[in-house]
């Protein structure tokens, strides 16, 4: 298994850093490549189709996740407790690495939540600011 610096590079949702881990190059050679970057005021394309799309995607995805979740952690318990029983140590060692992997399982549920909420409120909020600009523009 990785050492914890490794992980955290490669997996960067596991502890709540919201960019990528240190030493990845941006796009564009730039801090802030959005800003800087060869694209900078080239006009944006917005499709609010495309983000509903991508939010559902991020849904079945939640929903894949709790379905095997579901199956997996019953069993895994169950294995856990017929080595305790038994008077393995492995049992124990078992129901760690289970807890271990339901904090996860739980960081990654909820961050492909957040992931739908956040795509749909864009969404949502592009096609707003779309229909009042429109509206605005309207000849009195």
């Amino acid at each position: 298994m990785a050492d914890a610096t490794t992980e955290a590079q490669q997996n960067p949702w596991l502890y709540g850093q919201d960019g990528p881990p240190s030493g990845i190059p941006h796009p564009g050679g730039a801090s802030a490549a959005w800003a800087n970057g060869s694209s900078a005021g080239a006009p944006v394309r917005v499709e609010p189709s495309a983000l509903r799309q991508a939010a559902g995607v991020s849904r079945r995805l939640q929903g894949e996740l709790r379905s095997t979740v579901s199956h997996a952690e019953p069993d895994t318990a169950a294995a856990a407790r017929a080595l305790s029983a038994d008077c393995f140590s492995s049992g124990a060692a078992l129901t760690q690495v289970l807890t271990w992997w339901k904090v996860r399982w739980t960081s990654l549920d909820n961050r492909l939540g957040m992931t739908a909420d956040r795509l749909e409120a864009t969404a949502a909020a592009y096609r707003s600011t779309d229909a009042s600009s429109a509206s605005a523009f309207k000849a009195p």
